[in-house]
């Protein structure tokens, strides 16, 4: 090829695209080949992602219905699950209608027969802390009557089952008037924010 470059252009051209090459292999960036010039301004490529969300707090407690204890008597013991799904610390109150499984119609007895069944209430709730912890209570009838509380500190509520034992006590006096018996106990759940 001989024209006005003269008779070698052709080496020349590929001298200088080998040379040009070469220099572009040993840069690890473009970032970097500006560095060591005065005046240059380094700059480093950067994406800046910014991520938020968020989880709503709830309290909910499911479970409950009716429990036949059958022939009433002094030890006798009764069992109830109850589901708790709390995402924040909350407080459990237990309140109790009567004070003791209780006589429909004759409440305070008649003659030396009692019309009252006192009992023993023992609550079980799996925790989390971060850890796996329980909550537990125990709490005799007259106390659930004027209303008891459990708090799960800095504890949100374990996915399992909640549980409530009922245990009889005995009773003064010649024994239960004949008759039906009926308690009803009140749970309630207060997330704590």
């Amino acid at each position: 090829m001989t024209d006005w470059l003269g008779k070698d252009a052709n080496a020349r051209v590929v001298a200088s695209v080998c040379a040009v090459v070469m220099l572009g292999v040993g840069l690890p960036s473009a970032a970097n080949a500006y560095e060591g010039l005065p005046g240059a301004v380094a700059y480093t490529p950067e994406l800046s992602v910014t991520l938020s969300g968020r989880i709503d707090d709830h309290c909910s407690i499911s479970g409950g219905g009716a429990l036949a204890l059958g022939e009433l008597a002094p030890g006798e013991g009764v069992a109830a699950d109850f589901s708790l799904d709390c995402n924040v610390p909350f407080d459990i109150r237990i309140a109790s209608a009567n004070g003791g499984l209780t006589h429909l119609t004759k409440p305070d007895g008649e003659g030396p027969f009692v019309g009252r069944l006192p009992y023993d209430l023992q609550v079980r709730i799996p925790t989390l802390t971060p850890g796996a912890s329980t909550m537990n209570g125990s709490f005799s009838s007259a106390e659930l009557r004027g209303e008891a509380v459990m708090t799960s500190g800095q504890a949100v509520a374990a996915a399992g089952r909640s549980r409530l034992a009922l245990t009889t006590r005995t009773v003064q006096g010649a024994g239960l008037l004949a008759g039906d018996y009926s308690e009803i106990l009140t749970i309630s759940v207060e997330p704590r924010m």
